[in-house]
């Protein structure tokens, strides 16, 4: 989308348009780091909530580089504590996001897509189509406003971001380094870059990208199978960016010191074969991965299955097996709320407890 908040700029521009904006008015030149303040320091990125600042300002604020970004459009909470938020955006466009509560952190899974385009099989939200890329401050909005909605309860908080909502980040690249740099940079909120996961089907030149460009933030690959047939069959853009090609990178990402977690959604009779669990041993072999063993949970209208725990625990055994790294089965979250990893609708699928994995780490 074309920029229309100050969170869509890189900090250099934003300062700069910021300036430009407070110059023009007359206003006294520490009214600039007094918004900035507000919205770095405070996490106030609507300038309506500004109170500190004067109304004709503010007014002028919310109509160019401080306007709202998203609203609230429901919530729902989970028996095991999940949340997941509903958000409308300027054009109307729905996107969902995900707080998962453990005993010591709150991971935030947020989106980057309206929709997805990667088309996974297993997937509802591939399923739903895909509208359109999030501009940075929608990615940004996300975080301030979940943080908004826990401030109520000091024990609620976010202490992590996993870049597993809805749509593929990296197919969105130019929005997630900005929100990145901003998220994490000096200039901007100064959240830890080791506290950031951002997790992708392995779109190659971008996965190199994001590895260069970002070293301290961790990295996610949906694997889902290491035999190229399988994983054609479910994740499309395997055709484009085959296992030999992402084996490359993710050994290059490792040579560096850096930890790939390898995500696998386990399906009956699709990726769960003696030969399958072979292929995944040897793929993370390459890279000492962690590979997180995703239960699968039916939805209206899909034609993949589960396996029941027993079944999940003599996959992980046959992994483990012939592969020695970390090998975990994740614990599903918000499955009563539709909260889980490939189960984020928006309107498309609303209603129907749409399926997937779940979300944030193994445990």
């Amino acid at each position: 989308m074309k920029p229309v908040h100050l969170l869509d700029f890189e900090a250099k521009e934003g300062e700069e348009r910021l300036r430009g904006l407070v110059e023009a008015r007359g206003e006294p030149a520490y009214r600039q780091e007094q918004i900035r303040e507000q919205v770095f320091g405070q996490r106030r990125i609507d300038a309506e909530k500004m109170p500190n600042l004067p109304h004709a300002l503010r007014e002028q604020l919310a109509a160019t580089l401080l306007g709202p970004v998203l609203r609230a459009d429901g919530e729902q909470t989970s028996r095991d504590g999940t949340r997941k938020f509903r958000s409308r955006l300027r054009d109307g466009a729905v996107i969902e996001t995900v707080w998962i509560p453990a005993e010591s952190r709150g991971t935030l899974c947020v989106s980057s897509q309206a929709g997805c385009p990667a088309a996974c099989s297993f997937c509802a939200t591939g399923a739903g189509g895909f509208e359109r890329n999030l501009s940075p401050a929608e990615i940004i909005a996300q975080w301030t406003g979940v943080s908004d909605a826990l401030a109520a309860d000091p024990a609620q908080r976010i202490t992590q971001i996993v870049f597993m909502g809805m749509g593929e980040p990296l197919l969105n690249y130019a929005s997630l380094a900005t929100a990145l740099r901003l998220l994490t940079g000096a200039g901007g909120f100064r959240f830890s870059p080791r506290r950031i996961t951002v997790s992708t089907v392995g779109i190659a030149p971008n996965l190199r990208r994001l590895a260069a460009d970002f070293p301290q933030v961790r990295i996610a690959l949906s694997l889902h199978s290491a035999v190229d047939a399988t994983r054609t069959a479910i994740v499309p853009l395997n055709r484009r960016y085959p296992l030999a090609g992402l084996a490359e990178i993710v050994r290059e990402i490792s040579a560096r010191g850096r930890r790939v977690s390898l995500e696998y959604v386990v399906l009956a009779g699709v990726n769960d074969a003696p030969e399958e669990a072979a292929a995944l041993a040897d793929f993370a072999a390459q890279s000492a991965g962690h590979i997180n063993l995703i239960p699968f949970h039916s939805y209206p209208g899909t034609a993949h299955r589960g396996l029941e725990a027993g079944a999940m625990r003599r996959f992980a055994e046959r992994v483990r097996s012939r592969y020695d790294g970390a090998v975990t089965i994740r614990k599903s979250r918000g499955l009563d709320i539709a909260g889980a990893c490939g189960q984020l609708a928006g309107d498309k699928l609303a209603g129907v407890g749409a399926s997937g994995a779940s979300v944030g780490p193994a445990r």
